[in-house]
């Protein structure tokens, strides 16, 4: 047991039993349960380097490949040399690298070491663990850093299981665009690697960025990457994820013809509650909650934070723990989900609570807006938005159309763009 690490509440001994009326459909949501055929992330990939040596594995913006054996031999080489350096199962090994084959490499050799790799970028950290896949340090949504403990098996149920794994397989192509800090890099590194994909190192410039989309199958990215392309100037895409934060109606249906959270994943759980912690009926809105085996072990160092956030799971068969994610949506009547804002981006004004995510949306259903965001300062409601040859007046007006008065931004501010966290 890492010293570090505060576990989180025992479940062994609460009851699965939970009512609520028959006279409306609960807002709870189960995925399928399918067999994880890897219990490490490692396994997954050793797997694919036997059952596809000469395929190539990685690319970077120098145009250097490698192929899944070369991967394979150079990581494991690495992997020794370290526990001949004393790296043991549990260590953390800092990675100071630029994105390049020699950080690939890297990342598997700590894994396959037994320790904790440590990505270091400046602007962000997170830490992957042997028993525990990795642990990410992210300030969310408090500007409080919060290090989140990720289990191996959460990784690979979700990374080797469709929709998690994208459809790679041997023969896609997948970009590598995000931030080595961000968590989400891991899902392009190793949904990659764990399925036999070809990764796609961009480099640090922003036509590095077009070639290597102009080149791959899949694309995971943040809305704010995304607005910044066409979908025409990418033919040859076939999926585009997109995490981090909400997108836009406009967005999603400029790159896709429905767009929607969607469903559980296998072997994983949603349910939508309310204050008392019992499923509000489907098309109405409530805290989401997320159950199964995709529920991280627990903040770091953090016992008060897991006793508000991790609650035992009452509603699966299986028990475990339910994990508050802190985003508010509505069920629709299919089990698909909808996502409906942050109920830690309630402000007050003028005595009414108001979410400035539903301001933001509202501001970005405007014609012509293609971003924004909506902040409170000294109790004003500001509207960022992009373009800047958008008259405030029309803004203003649409928005009023859906928002209550109170809720209605009473400052703007046109820009030429919004900027973005690296």
């Amino acid at each position: 047991m890492d010293p570090n690490f505060c576990p989180i509440p025992d479940t062994s001994s609460h009851s699965a039993s939970v009512h609520w009326p028959t006279c409306q459909e609960p807002s709870l949501s189960f995925g399928p349960e399918e067999p994880i055929p890897y219990r490490c992330i490692q396994n997954a990939f050793c797997a694919q380097a036997a059952a596809n040596p000469e395929h190539t594995a990685v690319v970077d913006h120098y145009g250097q490949s490698l192929t899944y054996k070369q991967l394979d031999v150079l990581s494991l080489h690495l992997a020794l040399n370290l526990r001949g350096q004393g790296v043991t199962n549990g260590s953390r090994v800092c990675l100071l690298i630029e994105r390049s084959n020699a950080y690939i490499i890297a990342i598997l050799a700590v894994l396959r070491a037994g320790a904790a790799y440590i990505p270091l970028d400046g602007g962000g950290l997170t830490i992957v663990f042997a028993l525990t896949a990795y642990l990410s340090l992210s300030s969310g949504t408090t500007g409080q850093p919060k290090g989140v403990i990720i289990k191996h098996l959460g990784l690979t149920n979700l990374l080797c299981l469709y929709p998690g794994n994208l459809g790679v397989k041997p023969g896609v192509h997948v970009a590598q665009l995000l931030n080595v800090a961000f968590d989400m890099c891991a899902w392009e590194i190793l949904a990659c690697l764990m399925n036999g994909g070809t990764l796609h190192l961009r480099g640090p410039h922003r036509a590095d960025w077009i070639s290597v989309m102009k080149t791959v199958d899949v694309v995971i990215c943040t809305p704010s990457i995304l607005q910044q392309h066409r979908p025409q100037d990418f033919p040859n895409l076939k999926v585009v994820a997109t995490g981090g934060e909400p997108i836009s109606q406009a967005l999603a249906d400029q790159w896709a013809a429905q767009a929607t959270i969607g469903t559980p994943t296998p072997n994983s759980s949603v349910y939508v509650l309310d204050d008392d912690l019992m499923p509000v009926a489907r098309g109405r809105k409530g805290t989401m909650w997320a159950g199964g085996l995709g529920v991280c072990q627990g903040y770091l160092k953090r016992p008060s934070l897991n006793e508000i956030k991790f609650k035992p799971d009452p509603f699966s068969h299986k028990g475990g723990l339910m994990f508050n994610t802190g985003d508010l949506g509505v069920m629709k009547e299919d089990g698909s989900l909808v996502h409906m804002g942050r109920s830690d981006d309630q402000v007050k004004v003028k005595g009414f609570r108001v979410e400035l995510d539903g301001v933001s949306a509202a501001i970005r259903a405007c014609p012509g807006v293609v971003s924004a965001c909506a902040l409170l300062i000294k109790q004003d409601i500001w509207a960022f938005y992009t373009p800047p040859h958008i008259a405030i007046e029309d803004v203003r007006i649409a928005i009023a159309r859906t928002q209550p008065y109170y809720a209605v931004p009473t400052q703007y501010k046109a820009l030429s763009s919004i900027p973005l966290t690296r």
